[in-house]
């Protein structure tokens, strides 16, 4: 089996595990029998219990094998105590005291009767709980996640993510392995695909290694693709696996002068000071006169998932993975679409983190020649 043919089988496999048609109920209902798995006192075979609820039924098993870990070592010991308690009250209707005394007169089954029973109200109500939580996130998610023009079929999709990680198999195995996992999870790969319309002439600012581009120019959808990045070592893997298909050189984001009819900046603004950003986004406005701005960056604000983002960029800079500015300048996602709006773009902020605990969001910023001539008007 060639290596494109085993990871369109490892792709399968994977959306098997992430299940089908996936809906608000059933997001909730993979989080209920986690919650209700993890609960009863089976250590061993919860993985097996969740498997054989998943998988029959099309549900996220990646989802429900996850919240099913809340028998960890951390918290189990507390779980089982509540729920010893509570068997103990339903069966004996009285409290189970855990004394050498009580534990000789109830024995070992007594003990893992009472866990049972306790067990199966603790995760009802957990599971409860938790799936409650579940479908109100889902919902949400559903109701003002913007309806994007799906890709035609889900074979053309995988086919462009396949041959875009084929272009690294020389590659060091750090960086194949970087590159397949960061285009199969990283929502930006389906946003980018699932944009409307063709990209024309793209330029990758602060591209990195180069993936999402090349996964543009796979997917078939611009004409020219160059891009560039501060990190040398970064750029030569990107170059070794474009060929002749794109130009990657090695640039500051502050010598930005290249026109293009998109123009892609992932990652990379929060690495600069506000002053900086404000210039770079200056330049980026100047440097597509009309068509698209593609910006992923933290939506920055007191909510929890901006917190996760922002303890990750800080573990990544800390173990030398990212060799970005000292510092990290984040802001809201408004003061960025402000900038581009001032400049005769419109934004769309489209969320970016789905399936991750990250705040990231896409901005998706648009200049038309007739938002052009209403601005020159305007002024």
């Amino acid at each position: 089996m060639n290596r494109s043919a085993a990871w369109r089988v490892l792709a399968k496999i994977w959306h098997r595990v992430r299940g089908t048609r996936q809906s608000p109920a059933r997001v909730a209902l993979a989080v209920w029998l986690g919650l209700f798995i993890g609960c009863l006192p089976l250590y061993g075979l919860h993985f097996l219990l969740c498997c054989s609820m998943c998988l029959p039924f099309g549900l996220d098993l990646a989802l429900c094998y996850l919240v099913a870990n809340i028998s960890n070592p951390f918290v189990a010991p507390f779980l089982v105590t509540l729920e010893v308690e509570l068997g103990s009250l339903i069966s004996t209707g009285q409290h189970a005291a855990f004394s050498l005394t009580r534990a000789r007169q109830t024995g070992v089954l007594g003990f893992l009767w009472q866990a049972v029973v306790g067990s199966v109200f603790v995760g009802s109500g957990l599971g409860a709980l938790g799936s409650g939580i579940a479908y109100a996130v889902a919902s949400g998610r559903q109701r003002t996640r913007p309806q994007l023009e799906a890709l035609d079929t889900e074979e053309v999709f995988e086919s462009a993510l396949l041959r875009t990680v084929e272009r690294y198999r020389g590659a060091p195995i750090a960086d194949r392995l970087y590159v397949a996992a960061k285009l199969r999870w990283d929502p930006l790969t389906r946003l980018l695909s699932a944009l409307p319309g063709d990209f024309g002439r793209v330029l990758d600012a602060g591209a990195g290694r180069g993936q999402f581009g090349l996964f543009i120019r796979e997917l078939g959808r611009c004409s020219l693709l160059s891009g560039f990045d501060g990190d040398g070592r970064k750029v030569a893997l990107a170059q070794r696996a474009a060929g002749a298909d794109a130009h990657f050189d090695v640039q500051d984001l502050l010598a930005l002068h290249t026109t293009a009819d998109t123009l892609l900046l992932a990652d990379v603004l929060h690495y600069l000071p506000l002053a900086e950003q404000d210039e770079v986004l200056r330049r980026v406005a100047s440097c597509v006169p009309q068509g698209r701005i593609l910006i992923r960056d933290l939506d920055a604000g007191p909510k929890a998932r901006s917190t996760v983002t922002r303890v990750f960029e800080w573990l990544a800079k800390v173990s030398g993975y990212n060799r970005g500015r000292a510092g990290r300048y984040y802001r809201p996602a408004s003061e960025l679409t402000a900038q581009l709006e001032s400049a005769g773009f419109s934004c769309e902020v489209l969320g970016a983190s789905e399936g991750t605990p990250f705040g990231n969001v896409l901005i998706v910023a648009t200049k038309s020649p007739s938002s052009m001539r209403s601005s020159s008007g305007t002024a």
